[in-house]
């Protein structure tokens, strides 16, 4: 058995995932691809600029067209939405090949306590991302679903989602657009639960047949944080991330689009994430799109 860690950045270590669309829109391109290219995934997690994804015995070949295909499909997407040119990811992206069952755990445990490591939770288990959470319940962050008792607008959602889902094609922005108009709060977290729950890719049962049970998977990656020496990755508090998208999107900066803010604009909202969060400088460059020094 062989297992290949991805790493995919964004371009410039920019930020890519500022809204809940964004992460949709991406996962369930990676799911369609998955489906339709018969890909077995071990491992998942994405941050807020920067991807990790653990395949078993996957061709360099197959792999090299899975991302070309993944990463054209989300930038058009992404780049139409927003209005917006130019790359979203870093070319090439980094990967490594594990071939010893000890290293492959190893990556795995790495690759779920990213959030962890970044300060996004206390537990892998805990964080949306590393899908984790969907092993043995179909809504971990919403309200339980009955379908007999939603609103009609609620209904012809999940039916958008299931008929996409039949067809194994993605859930664009318009698409996303479309059907979380007029929900409400708590009818939003039940359709995101519904969307990842549906297209979710993450294959379980090879984890158990790694691990002997999922709470032994659980347990491990508990237990052993895990390790990536063959791969540069962005180290430090991802929340302060989270923290800059709170922040700015009260003041009226809503991300991605800060390339086109006038510079006065950058560096009044520069001086409000320094006064509220004081931010280090590489982690406010990688949320406004500005070039590092």
């Amino acid at each position: 058995m062989k297992a290949t860690h991805v790493y995919l950045k964004g371009f410039n270590g920019w930020g890519i995932f500022y809204r809940m669309e964004d992460c949709l829109v991406y996962f369930t391109i990676a799911s369609v691809l998955v489906r339709e290219m018969g890909l077995c995934v071990l491992a998942f997690c994405f941050m807020f600029n920067h991807i990790h994804t653990l395949f078993k015995n996957i061709k360099p070949a197959v792999l090299k067209r899975f991302q070309i295909r993944l990463t054209t499909m989300f930038s058009r997407e992404y780049n139409e939405n927003y209005g917006r040119r130019g790359p979203v990811f870093m070319s090439p992206y980094g990967k490594a090949v594990k071939s010893v069952m000890k290293k492959i755990i190893s990556c795995i445990a790495y690759v779920l306590n990213n959030p962890v490591a970044g300060k996004m939770c206390e537990h892998a288990l805990d964080y949306r991302w590393t899908l984790l959470s969907y092993y043995k319940c179909r809504h971990p962050y919403s309200q339980r679903l009955i379908k007999r008792n939603s609103r009609h607008i609620m209904r012809d959602a999940y039916s958008v989602v299931d008929i996409y889902y039949k067809r194994n094609k993605y859930l664009s922005y318009a698409v996303l657009k479309r059907i979380f108009n007029g929900l409400n709060s708590i009818e939003r977290q039940q359709l995101t639960d519904y969307i990842i729950a549906k297209y979710n890719f993450l294959n379980y049962n090879e984890l158990i047949e790694i691990f002997g049970s999922f709470d032994k998977t659980l347990l491990v990656t508990e237990t052993h944080a895990g390790n990536e020496y063959d791969m540069e990755d962005e180290c430090g508090d991802h929340s302060i991330y989270q923290e800059m998208i709170k922040l700015s999107k009260k003041y009226g900066f809503e991300g991605p689009n800060y390339e086109k803010l006038s510079t006065s604009r950058i560096i009044a909202l520069k001086r409000l994430l320094h006064s509220a969060i004081n931010p280090p400088d590489y982690q406010l460059q990688n949320f406004l799109h500005l070039p590092h020094h």
